[in-house]
């Protein structure tokens, strides 16, 4: 499967496929994108939005994540009454 690569000066949407039991769009999600091989702290999640099964967060210029030219990773977090999981999304590169 090829790598998801998004060019540095695009503005879209990143979409992220989140599976889960029950209605997870009832739950606040949030989105980190960090270089590869590193893992989120706390300024590096973003306030994300549910898209059906999808979470989502526009990236680009003139948003709160603009990216350089580089490998990153891509994570979700989930916040519900009883658990905070945290899950890696897989690779994205910005060319």
């Amino acid at each position: 499967m090829p790598i998801l690569t998004i060019p540095s000066e695009s503005k879209e949407y990143l979409h992220v496929p989140v599976t889960g039991t029950g209605s997870l769009s009832d739950y606040p999600v949030e989105i980190a994108v960090v270089p590869y091989g590193t893992d989120p702290t706390s300024p590096a999640w973003k306030t994300a939005v549910w898209d059906g099964a999808s979470a989502k967060v526009l990236i680009g210029p003139g948003t709160s994540l603009e990216l350089v030219a580089g490998p990153y990773g891509v994570w979700v977090r989930i916040t519900t009454s009883q658990e905070r999981p945290v899950l890696y999304a897989g690779p994205m590169k910005i060319s």
